[in-house]
């Protein structure tokens, strides 16, 4: 298969760009103060705009390679979506909501990500995408805890933005040590781990588990010493992670940032911030429709408050489609993930591995996948890597 690195770098860019505009949007919104405010909305919506304009950049690219991909899973998604619109009547204004979001955004995402041939230049535009996040994000980070902005007593949204740089640079850091990635790596985990929630923090532990747990199978003496050394301090902190978190608590409060995710830490309790009550009341609705399901959008409609979903990709997968449908789902994508876990290619493990702590271990507890541009970006490279490229396992 021929491929065509300037299409490659173009449908990149556009699979990149709400990283990049998305987290210059609230660096703008959080400095300015605009949150609620009718210039906040346009600010918005010229983010929505932009990378509306990159993803019809890149648009001829990927119908050139993939104008039937690109037509059947529109015609799949809309079929879904008009069914459901059809036999859950309850659920209307959820599902318009939904309709941006899934359509403009993630479906497109998902049709990109499947139809890249060059591996290599999505990387290396990641990486370029993490540097311009990582400055935003850190500026803002340092902008707030000096007290010249607030997100509130916590930023869900600036932890998920500092994630993309805070994964890369450590998958830097493991392969091989530099002062730039360890830097760049303490200052992302400190901005999550001081102003936003503790799913980000998950989503690296999860990284961190999967990239060591394939280094340790590589027999490479001139890396041995390396890798040692790494899971030494990995342990090292793990042992240490009260005096630590401690220490950190202090320092910022010396700052007036008050913790979240470090408070909940030290209390030494599982805090599950009402998620204990939208998973009971979900599960009561499931057990009364187990076949049909409820429908796209129905956690939102049952949960009944502002932003309510239901935090969890599984639940929310049987709410929508029933334990059936739903579960076959689950399977099919699981079946793809392990898979993709147990490839003998190391650089399509590694870019896996990425997505993973990007776009799925986060929704085990938070997010909705409806909404979630990583997940389809993740979900899109397991099925081209999985599927399409025929990779054999053994």
């Amino acid at each position: 298969m021929v491929k065509n690195k300037s299409d490659d770098q173009k449908i990149s860019i556009a699979i990149m760009a709400s990283f990049i505009v998305l987290t210059i949007q609230y660096f703008l919104l959080i400095y300015f103060n605009l949150i609620g405010t009718a210039v906040g909305s346009g600010v918005q919506l010229i983010s929505k705009v932009l990378v509306g304009v990159l993803f019809l950049y890149a648009l001829p690219a990927v119908l050139k390679r993939s104008l039937g991909k690109f037509i059947g899973v529109y015609f799949v998604a809309i079929l879904i979506f008009l069914l459901n619109y059809l036999f859950f009547p309850q659920n209307h204004f959820y599902l318009k909501q939904l309709i941006f979001p899934l359509f403009g955004m993630c479906l497109p995402a998902f049709i990109y990500t499947m139809s890249l041939r060059d591996f290599e230049i999505f990387k290396k535009v990641m990486i370029k995408s993490s540097y311009i996040v990582f400055f935003f994000g850190a500026l803002l980070g340092l902008i707030i805890v000096s007290g010249n902005a607030t997100a509130g007593s916590y930023s869900m949204a600036l932890s998920y933005y500092m994630l993309l740089p805070a994964i890369l640079f450590l998958d830097s850091l493991i392969d091989k040590y530099s002062n730039k990635a360890l830097l760049f790596s303490l200052i992302s985990i400190f901005v999550i781990l001081a102003l936003g929630s503790r799913g980000a923090l998950l989503c690296i532990v999860v990284f961190i588990a999967l990239k060591m747990i394939r280094l340790i199978f590589q027999i490479s003496y001139s890396k041995v010493f390396y890798n040692l050394l790494v899971v030494v301090s990995l342990v090292f902190l793990s042992l240490n992670l009260d005096k630590l978190f401690n220490m950190l608590y202090e320092i910022l409060n010396k700052y007036d940032i008050n913790s979240r995710s470090i408070k909940l830490f030290l209390s030494g309790e599982v805090h599950l911030s009402g998620r204990d009550y939208i998973y009971e009341n979900l599960i009561k609705a499931v057990m009364n429709n187990p076949f049909l399901g409820l429908g796209l959008g129905a956690d939102r409609r049952i949960i009944g408050k502002e932003g309510g979903y239901a935090h969890n990709f599984f639940l929310e997968m049987v709410v929508n489609f029933g334990v059936i449908a739903g579960g076959i789902a689950i399977l099919i994508i699981l079946f793809l993930l392990v898979r993709s876990l147990l490839t003998k290619n190391l650089n399509n493990y590694f870019l896996i591995i990425i997505w993973i702590g990007l776009g799925f271990v986060h929704l085990m507890i938070s997010s909705s996948y409806i909404t979630d541009i990583k997940f389809w970006i993740l979900l899109g490279l397991l099925i081209k890597l999985n599927l399409e490229n025929g990779e054999r396992l053994t």
